[in-house]
């Protein structure tokens, strides 16, 4: 029968060597050169598919699907229409303006999936045809059999046949910390992926041993190449600014169409041509479109991802900057994020004697044991390179610590005999001359030493409780086991141990970052919960999170075994409560981050390796280490280049800046827009003549107003912004920001209507008067500024000259009005005439007057009663 690729997809961990090898039609010997070749062509080469990348120009035309920018798209056009060629030109002006901002920002990272690739391009040895030798692993198929050695990367998954203390690192795959101990064991078919000892997978590293394996999955059907085709087949879900934008461009959209009919309407009422009306109509809704809010919105993101780079966080999407603000929850891994991904020696523990010669002795009796080497013995201890066991590393390093170094051993005493360490017999062994005397010294399970030992059994007993305590609290424990011996010749190998002394016990653990505590503990009183979600073991996530404060004892920890089990109801009803998720799969995160968002948590998600990588597209925010792999740094949002919980504390606040700074900007630009609605519309409704022309407004809203609002976005935080979330979805343009706006609008139309009302019937001159009215409307919004740094607290709370960036703005803008006023080239454009001082007095005026109409509105608003 022909092997499929369905085929491939069984529990080969849970079946024997044999039913593997006749399942996969190949023998112990592999595959014949015809049959690898045949099946070459059904399972194609051993190379995961590269998602095309973005081309330049896609990226261009993705900044065009903005609503706000397909907006100022039609306005341009209508404005061509009525043959208005100088407005078309500011339109368009825009909307380049903006896409050339979007388009340099996003242009810097389109790399997800490229390199997934890296990782199964090396080298394997197989057998094929009664022969053994070195091919490019892309040509090996399912049934080949490939030797794996101390040092390789895994180029295949592949079930195990024959192992020697082989140990493979697989924390990019499942987060495990440690690398595991193989064997050709079958387990239950239920068994985790993490927990497949029988297997190896492609892409992982073999830190130790050798071992013949037969290939059982390639390519896309690799554990790899699953996550690779999960990642790109996965859709980005829309940004809270996205969805808030969409919203509002709609409701924009709808209001300028009401307008346009309400305008055209009373034209006809007042006896005016309906054709000049029409136009009328249309030019006043096009020039009510804020054509500077794209531009200063895209600045801000800019700006707030730019000074996020300077705290080492590196945006990779631009809108993706203001979710950070937006974060309720984190997901955060816990290998590499929490912890140092290190082994260190924890604790040394001498079963008889508490003194410091007897740690000592321990610790000499120990390293007797490891099968290091110090690449660069010379140098100082705290500089070694050491290659080695993760855990036989750890204890050199913390020997040298307290003083006993590893080569002054090695130099001073005289091995003789040494047994490797096993996952057979559970611990190595040495003959070994130390302090005079002939000693066999073991190391490694308790369990196992105690076993050689003449300990009472009611010391035994005690002695395993406390080694299971510390197991539960996160540290691998080792023994020590020893007695001094006359002959050595057959003790190693024939394993006859008996009567030795238990010396004592060594704990290690891979250590907190020593920041991350009180930067959960600041994230936690910012409104953010934090929840741990790793691959590692239960006990080892569980003893993290009880150091770190995060579990209380009242069984807030789910396994991956446990949400196997568990419906999504069931789920959904337990998480509220669930502090760590350990032992998870990369499906069970993907599914873990789906469950929050669904519960209306804006959900950031940390990781650094492969298996992070669909989680982290899936996440609303995805943030990946520098440290990590490729493939998680491609599918974030945003990359921590120092690996500092820190940072994302940091990244969380610059967030929340941004998004208090976007709403400060929106509230500037709308009631500028909305002024112009009012005005325009009282002036129709009692038949004056319009009081400001359509290339006026554009002025307004493309020159005059968008220096002060790109320089909101260097604002620092005045308002406190860190000291909670800001939800965008639903808050773009939410009550507070009605009500000012709708304050700033009302007041300043009003007021700017009564002037204009009142002036033309005083006999005024109606180009004087114009100007006056398009002078006002210009100036009052840059004096307006200074009092939106903030829309909580009264100006006379802070400096609102702090902000130099926006009294700069706010003077090159009184400076173009005046240029728009005085010059007669722009005064022949824009239908200006000069004005004299009592004019100009009475501008400040208007913008004083409007100043104190926002401070009473924000009074109003910080009064009103808690809803």
């Amino acid at each position: 029968m022909a092997l499929t690729r369905e085929s491939t997809q069984q529990p080969f961990w849970a079946m024997s060597i044999e039913e593997v090898l006749r399942g996969l039609e190949s023998s112990g010997e592999g595959l014949k050169e015809e049959e690898a070749r045949r099946r070459q062509k059904i399972f194609g080469p051993n190379e995961i598919e590269e998602r095309p990348h973005l081309v330049k120009l896609k990226i261009v035309l993705n900044q065009l699907k903005s609503p706000l920018i397909l907006i100022l798209i039609f306005a341009g056009v209508l404005t061509l229409v009525l043959r208005e060629w100088v407005e078309a030109g500011v339109v368009f002006a825009a909307v380049l303006v903006n896409t050339a901002l979007g388009f340099y920002q996003e242009n810097k990272a389109e790399e997800a999936i490229a390199f997934l690739k890296t990782y199964i391009r090396v080298r394997a040895r197989v057998r094929r045809s009664g022969g053994e030798r070195e091919i490019d692993a892309a040509e090996l198929v399912p049934g080949d059999v490939i030797r794996i050695s101390q040092g390789d990367r895994v180029p295949a998954d592949a079930r195990l046949i024959f192992v020697n203390n082989l140990e493979v690192d697989e924390s990019p795959l499942t987060g495990e910390s440690l690398p595991v101990e193989k064997d050709i064991n079958t387990l239950d078919a239920a068994t985790a992926l993490a927990d497949r000892t029988p297997l190896v997978f492609s892409g992982t590293l073999a830190t130790r041993g050798f071992a013949d394996a037969v290939v059982t999955a390639t390519a896309s059907l690799s554990e790899f190449g699953k996550i690779a085709k999960f990642v790109a087949g996965s859709q980005r879900q829309p940004t809270p600014m996205q969805q808030a934008i969409t919203r509002f461009a709609k409701r924009v959209g709808l209001l300028l169409g009401i307008l346009a009919i309400i305008l055209f309407g009373f034209g006809l009422w007042a006896g005016q041509d309906p054709f000049e009306m029409f136009l009328i109509a249309v030019a006043a809704a096009v020039s009510a479109v804020p054509e500077g809010l794209p531009i200063a919105l895209t600045v801000i993101l800019a700006v707030g991802v730019q000074r996020l780079a300077s705290r080492k966080g590196v945006v990779r999407r631009l809108l993706a900057a203001e979710t950070l603000g937006s974060t309720t929850l984190i997901l955060t891994d816990k290998t590499g994020t929490l912890t140092q991904a290190r082994m260190e020696l924890a604790k040394v523990i001498p079963y008889q004697g508490s003194q410091p010669e007897h740690n000592i002795l321990l610790l000499k009796e120990a390293i007797l044991n490891t099968d290091t080497i110090i690449e660069n013995p010379e140098a100082p201890p705290q500089e070694w390179r050491i290659f080695g066991r993760a855990v036989e590393v750890a204890l050199v390093r913390g020997a040298a610590a307290q003083g006993v170094l590893l080569p002054e051993i090695q130099k001073a005493e005289k091995f003789l005999d040494r047994l490797p360490f096993s996952s057979e017999h559970k611990f190595s062994g040495v003959v070994a001359r130390l302090d005079n005397t002939t000693r066999i010294v073991l190391l490694g399970a308790p369990e196992v030493l105690v076993s050689y030992t003449d300990m009472p059994p009611e010391n035994r007993s005690s002695l395993l409780g406390e080694v299971d305590r510390l197991a539960l609290g996160g540290e691998r424990v080792l023994g020590v086991a020893s007695a001094v011996v006359a002959d050595h010749e057959q003790i190693l190998h024939a394993k006859k141990f008996k009567h030795l002394n238990f010396r004592g016990l060594l704990t290690f653990r891979d250590p907190l970052r020593p920041e991350v505590s009180g930067a959960i503990k600041k994230i936690a009183a910012s409104g953010v919960k934090t929840i741990i979600v790793t691959g590692d073991h239960r006990g080892t996530a569980e003893a993290v999170a009880r150091d770190l404060g995060m579990v209380d004892g009242r069984g807030a920890v789910l396994t991956g075994d446990d949400l196997n089990f568990l419906s999504e109801e069931e789920l959904r009803a337990r998480s509220g409560e669930v502090t760590v998720y350990a032992r998870v799969t990369p499906e069970q995160k993907v599914r873990l981050t789906n469950l929050y968002r669904s519960k209306g948590e804006v959900v950031a998600l940390t990781g650094d390796g492969v298996n992070d990588a669909p989680a982290l597209q899936a996440a609303d925010i995805g943030i990946a280490l520098g440290s990590g792999t490729d493939v998680a740094k491609g599918a974030a949002d945003l990359v921590i280049l120092d690996d500092n919980f820190n940072t994302i504390v940091a990244a969380i606040e610059e967030g929340r800046r941004i998004v208090e700074n976007l709403r400060k900007v929106i509230v500037y630009l709308l009631s500028d827009s909305l002024d112009e609605l009012f005005l325009i519309g009282g002036s129709l409704l009692v038949g004056l003549a319009l009081p400001i022309n359509a290339l006026q407004i554009l002025f307004v809203n493309f020159f005059s107003d968008s220096f002060p609002a790109i320089a909101l976005a260097f604002e620092g935080g005045v308002d406190n912004s860190g000291q909670r979330p800001k939800k965008l979805g639903k808050s773009l343009f939410d009550g507070e920001l009605q009500f000012l706006i709708l304050v700033i609008g009302i007041s300043t139309s009003a007021l700017l209507f009564l002037f204009y009302y009142g002036l033309i019937k005083w006999g005024f001159s109606e180009d004087m008067v114009r100007t006056f009215i398009f002078a006002s409307f210009a100036t009052y919004t840059l004096i307006l500024s200074f009092s939106l740094r903030s829309l909580e607290k009264s100006i006379f709370s802070y400096n609102p000259f702090g902000n130099k960036y926006l009294v700069g703005g706010v003077v090159l803008g009184i400076l173009l009005t005046a240029l728009v006023i005085f010059l007669p080239p722009l005064q022949k454009i824009f239908g200006t005439v000069p004005l004299s001082w009592p004019w100009l007095l009475a501008i400040a005026g208007v913008g004083l007057l409007n100043m104190a109409a926002v401070e009473l509105g924000k009074w109003i608003f910080r009064s009103r009663p808690a809803s």
